[in-house]
């Protein structure tokens, strides 16, 4: 029988309808936050893309962000606090407090929206009943975990078919145990490689670090103890497939801006304190050490595979000749242990420009907010089940009021 070539794999599905992009959250409008799919892809010159330098230079090839993918209503002003992805959908959930007249008419029942990427279809979800305030997010397959300062959610997807929509989407919050920590003392986090277990580092009766885990599947549910150490990064950790390591930008304040490989420890713990998993940092700093430059903020995202590559989205404040302009600065790049066993992106490093829009309100520069997601259908193929979709949400949510 001959083989079958590459793109009539996964049904049908053509190497381009898998393609994977970069979705960019920014506040660039007076009524919420556009998302803008950013091709990656090196050899890409279609569209507002152009094809990436061949080695790092440190060149300041500015572009034009793509135009918006979508937009979200919501408050302009808190993205890091209201944004987030899990599966192919980026759901936004306003904070209760915040629903006030003038923002959505839909706020006041306590809804939140939703997204999907690959789809295209929009589509309500339930809100959480509690304030999000600085959360902190665990996206597990069709699950998104979020911890607050007053609580411990999941939120559990529920696909639905409802012709002729296609396929729509319900989901409910379910609380968890809170853990035995202040989310303020969280200083980074991570979720272990069995796809199941949580891993949250916090500072414990200073100058001591605490780490707990919670496992996501056996009941009953509760946090423990893994050690008294903490794992070495700032803020978000993420599994790497090829080095077989947890990767993140350094928490260190000696190697600020480096990357950080961690050897992964047991899910399990007998609650004894164990040891601090041992950690490398990367040789070359990824963050932009061009002195024309202020650093604004940065987010560290894992081109999910197991090819080990990453980009590192950064925004920058440029003084151009008196003149102030913010851009973000986009750095992709591989990791490797080089013949001396240190951690290294050889010459993998790509470096593009892009222009912030002019109306951006700030927010999504100090706190960037970036998804590695896929994307396997074109807009126009589902236009019309998409404005059916909004069509038949509508008349609902006007039937519930």
């Amino acid at each position: 029988m001959p083989k079958r070539r590459s793109g009539e794999r996964d049904g049908g599905l053509t190497a381009k309808r898998r393609r994977q992009h970069l979705y960019l959250v920014v506040d660039d409008w007076l009524w919420g936050h556009s998302i803008r799919k950013v091709d990656l892809s090196s050899g890409s010159k279609s569209g507002n893309s152009a094809e990436l330098p061949d080695a790092f230079s440190g060149e300041r090839s500015e572009q034009q962000l793509p135009p918006p993918f979508f937009r979200l209503e919501a408050e302009p002003r808190f993205p890091e606090y209201i944004t987030a992805a899990f599966g192919t959908k980026i759901i936004a959930m306003p904070p209760p407090k915040m629903g006030v007249p003038g923002i959505h008419p839909l706020m006041k029942c306590g809804i939140a929206s939703v997204v999907d990427v690959r789809t295209r279809c929009f589509t309500f979800g339930p809100q959480p009943k509690v304030d999000l305030l600085c959360p902190i997010y665990f996206p597990l397959g069709d699950r998104l975990f979020v911890l607050c300062s007053d609580s411990f959610q999941v939120l559990e997807a529920h696909p639905v078919q409802e012709p002729p929509v296609g396929p729509c989407w319900a989901g409910s919050w379910r609380q968890l145990p809170k853990p035995p920590l202040e989310l303020d003392d969280v200083s980074s986090y991570a979720v272990h490689p069995d796809g199941r277990t949580l891993f949250v580092s916090a500072r414990w009766h200073l100058p001591s670090f605490v780490t707990y885990t919670f496992d996501t599947v056996e009941t009953p549910f509760q946090w423990k103890r893994q050690g008294k150490w903490k794992l070495p990064f700032t803020g978000r950790a993420h599994f790497d497939w090829k080095l077989e390591a947890w990767v993140g930008l350094s928490g260190d304040l000696q190697t600020t801006g480096y990357v950080c490989a961690c050897d992964v420890v047991s899910a399990k713990s007998d609650g004894s304190g164990g040891k601090c998993p041992s950690w490398k940092v990367s040789k070359e700093k990824l963050l932009s050490e061009d002195p024309a430059e202020k650093h604004l903020g940065a987010v560290l995202v894992y081109l999910a595979g197991r090819s080990s590559k990453f980009c590192l989205v950064q925004c920058v404040s440029v003084d151009d000749d008196c003149v102030e302009e913010r851009k973000f600065r986009f750095t992709t790049f591989s990791l490797k242990y080089d013949k001396n066993g240190d951690l290294t992106t050889g010459n993998t490093r790509r470096v593009r420009y892009y222009k912030v829009p002019e109306e951006t309100c700030g927010s999504s520069l100090i706190y960037p907010l970036a998804f590695w997601m896929v994307c396997c259908r074109c807009c126009l193929e589902l236009l019309p089940q998409f404005i059916q979709c909004c069509k038949l949400l509508y008349f609902q949510m006007t039937d519930i009021q």
